[in-house]
């Protein structure tokens, strides 16, 4: 795998743990919880974020909008706790793999996303990151100012 892959894989480990982490810490009718009429449930929340890593890379590989509904519909994990961190692990476990089997000339390809967003397979892969990133602060949002839990679970190093 790419030097600068593996540094970013690196950070994204960490965050995918501290993802299994925050998954643990609640049970099942946490994830009915809406903080937000109309917005995201918890367990919805954490069903994004459990296949974003899937989906991020198809999108990268220039999957289609009708492909990537599909692959939504046809992944939707469970609301089960143990089912939405195997899907977690499953997805990233994913990316890790297409992600190592690109060269670096495929890497620095330029692919259009089917918005119209356009970027290199890695950048797609910073944009990963961030998505995860992103969500995962939401989450973690969620549980301490809305919930009332302190998590105990780091989010960086």
């Amino acid at each position: 795998m790419n030097t600068y892959c593996k540094s970013v894989f690196e950070q994204m480990d960490m965050a995918i743990q501290s993802m299994v982490e925050l998954i643990r810490v609640l049970d099942e009718q946490d994830l009915q919880l809406r903080p937000t009429p109309g917005k995201m449930s918890i367990g919805e929340l954490i069903s994004h974020i459990a296949v974003l890593c899937k989906a991020d890379f198809l999108i990268g590989a220039g999957g289609t909008e009708k492909e990537i509904d599909l692959f939504y519909e046809q992944t939707e994990p469970s609301m089960q706790t143990a089912a939405l961190e195997q899907a977690l692990l499953d997805n990233y476990d994913f990316l890790r793999q297409g992600i190592a089997a690109l060269s670096d000339e495929q890497l620095m390809q330029q692919t259009t996303a089917f918005w119209g967003g356009v970027h290199t397979r890695f950048e797609w892969l910073l944009d990963t990151q961030a998505h995860l990133y992103h969500h995962r602060g939401q989450l973690h949002a969620m549980m301490v100012h809305v919930m009332k839990i302190e998590p105990g679970v780091r989010l960086f190093e």
